[in-house]
């Protein structure tokens, strides 16, 4: 009974002041809220490969191709590299390759083909890598032939839900078939790879430069000594098979925990994380958490200055400073707790909703669970001592004449302090998030050099004998424009080569992309021809034929380039075209060396460009011939443009982020900006009255007290700007195609803030000027 009667009194003294307290849970509830959240999203990002078994042993090798100043980091290596590591270092305990397959076509029998995504791997990849067995045995699975791993997901496609396909097979084309050893676990989505089987990787001796590479170190070792061992041999390989380029090789060995998150490669087998919008997220939940605690502890204070005679009262009564510090501790500590499962209530409502909001694909077990409980607790503990510590301190250091005499300039100063923290935020994320808007609108609509929009790229195996037929079947359409086929789209597809003049050695050569095109490739896709022809298709492949880009003319000198011979890896080409430069990457890279060639007869891309507004026509006019060609083979559908548009969406989810977090950094300094306004206000009561009293105009006195809080708060205004400038200047970095960071963007941040600002100040003035001042003079 004791302990409910002390908790009674407790809630009452929190809640004295009602309004002010549920505004204070409020505001630290919603901004803890959203820092969970964030921190949900930050813990998913940096969890990436972690959940593997002995994850700090496994790294993987990455090849270094310097060419004069250009230095690229390929996650590719020969074939010969890995068992090479594990004969001659003894620090590796197995080394495995990958070979990304793509996607094949697979059926049971009598059942219907369906898309695999399938990588070709050494069987000491089972060893490295830990996989949840669900059904077979994955020792010796991948030891022979014809043998394939599968994950619970595709057996469920093939043989029904929860079923046990072990020892079944599953067929390909021209009479293939796979006998299934094992089911595992679906590949969790904070995985940098994704697969829906696995099968064993021929071996192809040396190979080309296209297998990634992964070793498990041996327990104990010195990991830096085992990288640079892995190094020497893997840079003495590219050395050795490279001699003739006039090109210097290193090696990288990366910690698999690294690959998501701070990888140097050049492209993986998953989209990556961009450290700089991770920090910049980090930033955002520090700052919000900064804006919550800073306002929870201001308002706090204000009222605690409304107990100053309680408090005085106490301490002439004899009691002790620490009798008095807690229950200041104890009140604040209280309302903490509610804020924190006001918090909780929030995330758990509100997740996917912000999920959406940010174009986050919140996985279902990700949430307050695991490590998240313990990192929870630790941010509860420290904003619980923050905001429950100092506020307890501060209230209670006085003796009761400085209490009643000279708190209101020592707490007025110290609620001014947080106002001027909160906007400095407040104009950096303004200011940021003009910057991050600008630059995610100049990439989405940055000429690209070719035309993305109404074509569909459509997958599947096909060649140049099919094309009349499809060409001439689907244009019977008025939907379809035109159709393509090649060895991938604009953006994707690509072959690393080498390209040189015919009076250059081949240590003059320089890498160049290759792109495989086909008939209709440069009319679908829109890519100009310059000057010269495209390459025909008319009875034969233009096999000895080549188209060079702009940038690939430049690289290699070439004057007068048409109808001269070029060495394309030791063959003699003819240069019977100059396109128009492409952006086939992303605006974070500049355009590429880029070259067209015609020698392949066999192609996996079907590009289609349709009428403009008429997708769902065309979409359902290709349905139909595809069936008439392919009877019933699966193939996918993308739209070129959402291509183009994704190679952005970690930018989108960071640009979404930071509006989120703009608007409610807004939301809370606005709350401590109207608890400041109405604690100068309660100060000034006095001075109000006289002056009504005495005739002054209620426009002087609003005037006189938004002047008298925004001079305060004017030190954010460059606190705030040089650190956005900072930070954004440093974030476009990652960028080779930027916007400039014009005056103008921290002007309008400026003003939108100051807009905001003075709307909330003159609502506060004019309600404390307009006061009945008989009404404060009487209570003087």
């Amino acid at each position: 009974m004791r302990n409910l009667a002390s908790f009674s009194r407790l809630f009452r003294t929190a809640f004295r002041n009602k309004g002010l307290t549920c505004i204070n849970i409020f505001g630290l509830g919603v901004g803890l809220a959203v820092a969970l959240f964030l921190m949900v999203y930050l813990h998913f990002e940096f969890s990436f490969d972690k959940h593997f078994k002995d994850e700090e042993r496994i790294y993987r090798v990455l090849s270094v191709w310097n060419e004069g100043k250009e230095v690229t980091n390929y996650p590719i290596n020969f074939g010969i590299l890995a068992p090479t590591l594990m004969k001659e270092v003894p620090e590796v305990e197995t080394a495995s390759r990958l070979y990304t397959f793509g996607a094949m076509d697979l059926h049971v029998e009598n059942g219907e083909k369906i898309k695999v995504n399938t990588y070709q791997v050494d069987s000491s990849f089972l060893q490295i890598f830990s996989f949840k067995l669900l059904a077979g045995n994955l020792d010796g699975a991948l030891d022979e032939p014809n043998t394939c791993v599968i994950t619970r997901s595709t057996a469920d496609r093939f043989f029904g839900v929860e079923s046990n396909p072990v020892g079944k097979s599953l067929n390909g084309d021209k009479g293939s078939s796979m006998e299934i050893k094992a089911v595992i676990e679906d590949i969790p989505l904070n995985t940098h790879f994704r697969f829906d089987l696995l099968t064993k990787l021929p071996d192809y001796g040396w190979g080309g430069l296209e297998y990634y590479t992964y070793v498990k170190f041996r327990p104990g070792v010195d990991y830096a000594v085992a990288a640079a061992k892995c190094n020497e041999i893997n840079k003495n390989l590219l050395s050795t098979r490279f001699a003739n380029y006039d090109s210097q090789f290193e090696s990288i060995t990366e910690p698999l925990a690294d690959i998501h998150t701070a990888t140097k490669s050049a492209f993986d087998l998953s989209p990556t994380a961009n450290k700089s919008n991770l920090i910049f997220i980090i930033i955002v939940t520090i700052f919000i958490l900064a804006i919550a605690l800073s306002n929870f502890i201001s308002l706090y204070i204000i009222q605690g200055e409304k107990r100053a005679t309680e408090i005085s009262v106490r301490k002439t009564n004899g009691a002790e400073r620490s009798s008095i510090m807690k229950m200041l501790f104890g009140e604040t500590t209280l309302v903490t707790i509610i804020a924190f499962g006001l918090a909780i209530v929030l995330y758990y409502s509100f997740s996917g909703v912000f999920a959406r909001l940010i174009n986050f694909n919140l996985p279902k077990e990700v949430g307050v669970t695991g490590m998240m409980w313990i990192y929870f607790v630790l941010l509860f503990l420290g904003v619980t001592l923050i905001a429950g510590v100092y506020p307890a301190y501060y209230l209670s250091r006085f003796n009761p004449i400085e209490l009643v005499r000279k708190t209101v300039m020592r707490k007025y100063k110290l609620t001014a302090t947080s106002v001027v923290i909160q906007f400095s935020v407040v104009i950096f994320c303004i200011s940021a998030l003009f910057v991050v808007f600008r630059q995610l609108d100049f990439m989405k609509k940055m000429p690209l050099g070719f035309d993305a929009d109404n074509v569909m790229a459509v997958g599947i195996v096909t060649d140049v004998k099919q094309y009349e037929g499809l060409r001439s079947d689907l244009l019977q359409y008025p939907s379809i424009v035109n159709i393509a086929i090649s060895q991938g789209h604009p953006l994707n597809g690509c072959s690393g080569q080498g390209l040189r003049r015919t009076d250059q050695s081949e240590k003059e050569s320089v890498t160049i992309d290759e792109r495989r095109a086909g008939p209709g490739y440069f009319q679908v896709y829109g890519i100009p021809i310059l000057e010269g022809r495209e390459l025909k298709y008319e009875g034969m492949m233009d096999s000895a034929s080549i188209v060079l880009t702009e940038t690939t003319v430049a690289a290699l000198d070439l004057e007068d380039p048409l109808g001269k011979k070029v060495m394309f890896n030791g063959m003699p080409m003819t240069v019977v075209g100059i396109a128009k430069d492409i952006h086939y990457g992303s605006a974070r890279q500049k355009i590429g060396r880029l070259v067209y060639t015609a020698y392949h007869p066999r192609f996996w891309m079907i590009g289609v460009r349709y009428q403009p507004g008429r997708f769902q026509e065309a979409k359902t006019a290709l349905a139909t011939v595809m069936e008439k060609h392919f009877h019933g083979d699966p193939y996918g559908v993308m739209l070129l443009r959402d291509v183009v548009n994704n190679q952005y969406w970690q930018d989108e989810v960071t640009s979404r982020i930071l509006m989120s977090g703009t608007v409610l950094a807004i939301i809370l300094a606005l709350l401590g900006l109207m608890a400041l306004m109405g604690f100068v206000a309660h100060q000034k009561r006095k001075e109000i009255g006289v002056r009504r009293v005495m005739g002054a105009q209620i426009g002087t006195i609003v005037y006189d007290l938004n002047r008298y809080v925004l001079i305060r708060i004017l030190p954010a205004v460059p606190i705030g700007i040089a650190f956005s400038y900072f930070a954004m200047y440093h974030w476009l970095q990652n960028f080779a195609y930027t916007i400039s960071l014009s005056w103008w963007i921290f002007a309008g941040a400026l003003l939108l803030t100051f807009v905001i600002v003075l709307l909330t100040l003159l609502y506060q003035s004019i309600h404390s000027a307009m006061a009945n001042p008989v009404d404060a003079l009487k209570s003087e």
